[in-house]
């Protein structure tokens, strides 16, 4: 047998080994970028922002990254990437049930959306939390006893028991039947007209002075009868 027929050991070898890491890197999970086609429920379907590449990627439903108590309404368009698992997801993600082992999981088939930032994201005030949504924002505990509901033209706040909003010493307190507002100054004003408790507790006092003294004649020949026989009260106040 010729030089030329034989094998040589060790670049065989070596050869060996790139196919054998070349097939595992093909069949392990990778980072890829995507783009939201549809949320339904829970889960988002996206698609692979890849180009130039030897075979077509299906477009995949999977998780969103992030806890139940936040609730992503993503959009179709919105950017992420996808993150592989190294085992089996579906029990956790409620995809397919059951429980995971230490298998290693088909390529695509562990898959977890996150979104990442954008530039052409509006801009915020950086020093503050931003939340919004196309339709607005929902506020609520897990049984939505008390919601906070904002809408592009409307906020509407629900609670069984009681809604306080206090600024400095002014309470306003809404309760199932009752309100109060209450403050060292007041100020009411309409289009006509404005005035303040302070204000219509003097005129209302003055009322009840001038009710409770007043005379006049009772017609005949201009006699006069005498202030009231009786006091009125008069208490508005608690």
């Amino acid at each position: 047998m010729s030089i030329e027929q034989k094998l040589n050991f060790a670049r065989n070898m070596n050869g060996f080994a790139d196919r054998k890491v070349d097939a595992a890197l093909q069949v392990a999970g990778k980072i890829l970028p995507v783009s939201v086609v549809s949320q339904s429920g829970k889960m988002v379907t996206v698609s692979f922002d890849l180009h130039d590449i030897p075979f077509l990627l299906p477009k995949l439903t999977v998780p969103i990254f992030g806890p139940q108590y936040i609730r992503y309404p993503m959009q179709k368009g919105d950017k992420g990437i996808v993150i592989p698992a190294d085992t089996y997801i579906g029990g956790v993600s409620g995809q397919g049930g059951g429980i995971a082992d230490m298998t290693p999981p088909a390529n695509l088939s562990a898959l977890v959306f996150l979104p990442i930032s954008n530039t052409e994201w509006q801009d915020v005030d950086g020093q503050v939390v931003t939340v919004y949504g196309p339709e607005g924002v929902t506020l609520r505990d897990s049984a939505s006893n008390t919601t906070f509901l904002l809408k592009p033209d409307s906020i509407a706040i629900s609670t069984p028991d009681s809604f306080t909003v206090t600024v400095g010493d002014t309470v306003l307190s809404l309760t199932g039947g009752r309100w109060s507002l209450s403050g060292e100054v007041g100020h009411l004003q309409d289009a006509e007209a404005s005035t303040s408790p302070a204000i219509m507790h003097a005129g209302w006092q003055s009322l009840l002075a001038w009710l409770n003294s007043h005379e006049h004649s009772n017609g005949n020949d201009g006699n006069n009868t005498g202030g009231p026989t009786s006091a009125f009260n008069g208490r508005i106040t608690e």
